[in-house]
């Protein structure tokens, strides 16, 4: 495989969605291995990477900014966030730049997840009660958002 042929296939990769540098490098690496019968050159990969970067095709930012409005949308806290972004390949200092531009107000996140799942009444009992922290945990959701929900 040559690195047109890479670069074509990164680009099709690209086009149907955004990806990180650490994912797309996986799925070319993986695109190399079934091409050239178990033979990979990292090298290759760097050029069409740096390649792609300078045209602005591949941007970590754009990415993490993309799953943060997603995860969001989807009723997740900060902590399950972050997780997930990590497992992605983005650096820590990367997403920890974004959470500081976020103007999220968690513990209403906090709040309307809960009540979306179980309704605004307050637990009554003990077993209800940690029923619904343990989904908020689940959810991403530190202690102190958590158990502002119950007071």
């Amino acid at each position: 495989m040559n690195e047109s042929e890479l670069y074509q296939y990164a680009l099709f990769m690209l086009s149907r969605r955004d990806y990180g540098t650490v994912e797309l490098h996986a799925r070319m690496k993986r695109r190399m291995y079934e091409k050239n019968e178990g033979i990979i050159d990292e090298t290759l990969i760097e050029r069409v990477i740096t390649r792609l970067n300078e045209q602005h095709f591949l941007d970590d930012v754009r990415v993490i900014k993309l799953h943060l409005q997603g995860y969001i949308r989807k009723g997740y806290g900060p902590l399950r966030i972050k997780q997930e972004l990590k497992q992605k390949g983005f650096t820590s200092s990367l997403i920890d730049l974004q959470f500081a531009n976020l103007d999220v107000d968690w513990f209403e996140l906090a709040r309307q997840v809960r009540c979306k799942k179980f309704g605004d009444e307050a637990p009554s009992d003990f077993k209800e009660k940690s029923k619904q922290i343990r989904y908020l945990q689940y959810r991403g959701f530190s202690g102190d958002m958590i158990f502002e929900q119950f007071r």
